[in-house]
């Protein structure tokens, strides 16, 4: 019996895709690139604004990847503890090349909690700071998963 994986629908891709891109047009900030993944870290939806910082088209595609394959926002890889006193997570560990630590990587979950996709978000900071007026690249990627409503 096949295995039937529920995913994001590439229409509901390019709605977030097209909505953090226009909250991201109008907030003042820098431009974005922006990607949302299916839920095995397929590349359904992008975007890279006018002006997006050339590397963060490749970063919003692995975020999204990274949040799908990992299981949960990339936020928490980003704050994961470390030990340097012996080896334990180091993204250098890992044999994967597109997966990605930074911020602004989010996943999409189904009603039930089961995760259907990945949002990417990449060119500004990764995350708001206590002085921060607009949206960095989690909260853009929050912004667009928000939208989902199952």
């Amino acid at each position: 019996m096949p295995i039937i994986i529920s995913s994001i629908s590439s229409k509901e891709a390019m709605e977030i895709v097209n909505a953090v891109v226009t909250e991201a047009s109008i907030d003042g900030g820098m431009p974005v690139a922006v990607a949302v993944t299916d839920a095995v870290g397929r590349l359904i939806a992008f975007c890279a604004m006018d002006g997006v910082v050339p590397a963060s088209i490749k970063l919003a595609q692995s975020k999204a990847y990274s949040a799908v394959v990992g299981q949960r926002d990339t936020i928490q890889w980003a704050s994961f503890p470390k030990n340097e006193k012996e080896v334990d997570f180091d993204m250098r560990n890992w044999t994967d090349d597109n997966f990605s630590g930074f911020t602004g990587g989010v996943i999409i979950t189904d009603k039930l909690g089961k995760v259907i996709g990945g949002i990417g978000v990449s060119g500004r900071k990764g995350k708001m700071g206590p002085n921060d007026a607009i949206k960095q690249d989690n909260e853009l990627a929050i912004f667009g998963n928000n939208l989902m409503k199952f």
